[in-house]
C-alpha cells in the first residue's frame, strides 16, 4: 500500500493550477504533457479525445482548435476519471460536464476533452492527481 506522501509528491510539484483561458484544447493537451514530464511522470501519451478531428464533437470530443471550455459554475465543470483498459494500461479521461435547463428540468451532457494513457495503476493515479491540480478540479 502506498503512503500518502508518495501520492502527494507529484501534486506538490504541480503547485499552481494552469490557466487554460484563451487556449485551445490542443494547446492545453501539449502543456499538460510538458508539465507531467517535468514532474517525472511520463505517461505513454497525452492527446485530445477527438484526435481524428471528427465533426461530431458531442460524441468524439472537441477538436484540437476548439477553445478550452471555461467551467466556472456548479452547472459547468471539468470531470476527471481513471479507467482500467482491457488490453493493457490505464487511461485518464478529462471531460467537460454541463447542465442544460429545459422547462422545469433539464439534463446533463458530457463532452470528452483529453485522454492520457499510462501502463500502471500507480502512475495513472499519480498523473490523475497532478492533472486534477493543474486543471483546478480538486
Amino acid at each position: 500500500m502506498q503512503s500518502t506522501l508518495e501520492l502527494d509528491l507529484p501534486v506538490a510539484l504541480a503547485a499552481a493550477p494552469y490557466d487554460a483561458s484563451g487556449k485551445t484544447v490542443g494547446e492545453v493537451a501539449r502543456e499538460i504533457g510538458r508539465k507531467l514530464c517535468r514532474t517525472g511522470l511520463e505517461p505513454e501519451w497525452v492527446c485530445i479525445s477527438n484526435f481524428v478531428g471528427d465533426p461530431k464533437c458531442d460524441v468524439y470530443g472537441l477538436r484540437e482548435t476548439a477553445p478550452w471550455p471555461q467551467a466556472g459554475s456548479p452547472k459547468e465543470r471539468l470531470s476527471l476519471s481513471v479507467e482500467r483498459r482491457y488490453s493493457e494500461g490505464w487511461v485518464i479521461h478529462i471531460e467537460y460536464i454541463a447542465f442544460h435547463a429545459k422547462g422545469e428540468g433539464g439534463y446533463w451532457s458530457s463532452v470528452p476533452l483529453l485522454r492520457i494513457k499510462t501502463l500502471t495503476r500507480t502512475l495513472a493515479w499519480s498523473v490523475a492527481a497532478v492533472v486534477s491540480r493543474l486543471l483546478d478540479i480538486d
